[in-house]
């Protein structure tokens, strides 16, 4: 019986992390209640099959802690921490690693990988771009690991992406290391990008440093079905001969 159940509590992460990814590449926004039909039928048949034990639920929720704590800080979006909330309810138990932080690791490879792909493309290929900024607040090594350089007409007119460099003045600017939660204030920054291209302060073919709005979701949906097939038996097997 546990199997059929635990086959339902599988598909119905499954079915909101699809729907959730579609969401967040089309609109970058996920509604809360899209969470909550299998958030309530994981942890009904969890606490009826008596699978929420303190050690190993408190070990399954240490990862979701620490994504709450980065949503907090504007790191990443509420929506990344009620996935993997979704997902520590979902499978409080576990023979080695808990579910939740396999998901979280295996959702960071890709964000790592274009870190590493920005650091040498900028250090080979736009060297001589990035001597050119002046940051007035900020530090330049954001740049190097976070963003790109990109024409201002076009990040202007591009969804998703979000200016690093904001001019303050005739060649200087602040450096940040990535963009506000607040989508608001994304659009006052925006805006006052206009008013330097106005006021002559930076031209609208002049490359500034950008950075895409990553679909965090799907990363987690990726990591969630590699968690699912990591063979954690044969894990503990080695580890236990």
């Amino acid at each position: 019986m546990w199997i059929g159940f635990k086959t339902l509590i599988v598909a119905s992460i499954l079915v909101t992390l699809t729907y959730a990814s579609y969401r967040d590449i089309k609109y970058r926004d996920i509604p809360e209640v899209t969470w909550v039909p299998a958030i309530i039928t994981s942890v009904i048949i969890n606490i009826l099959s008596g699978k929420y034990d303190p050690l190993h639920t408190a070990l399954s929720m240490f990862p979701v802690l620490i994504v709450f704590v980065m949503s907090l800080l504007g790191m990443i979006g509420g929506a990344d921490f009620l996935a993997l909330l979704m997902i520590a309810l979902a499978h409080p138990q576990f023979l080695v690693f808990p579910i939740s932080l396999l998901t979280l690791l295996y959702s960071l490879l890709i964000p790592l990988g274009l870190m590493m792909y920005y650091a040498l493309c900028n250090t080979l290929l736009y060297k001589p771009l990035l001597k050119k900024v002046r940051c007035k607040e900020g530090r330049k090594a954001y740049l190097i690991f976070f963003g790109r350089p990109m024409n201002v007409k076009e990040m202007l007119e591009k969804k998703f992406t979000y200016p690093l460099t904001i001019p303050v003045g005739k060649g200087e600017f602040i450096c940040r290391p990535s963009f506000s939660d607040d989508d608001e204030e994304e659009e006052r920054i925006k805006e006052r990008i206009k008013g330097a291209i106005a006021k002559g302060e930076i031209q609208s073919d002049e490359e500034i440093w950008v950075t895409p709005g990553l679909p965090h979701v799907v990363f987690f949906f990726i990591g969630y079905v590699l968690a699912l097939l990591t063979p954690q038996h044969y894990i503990m097997t080695l580890l236990t001969h």
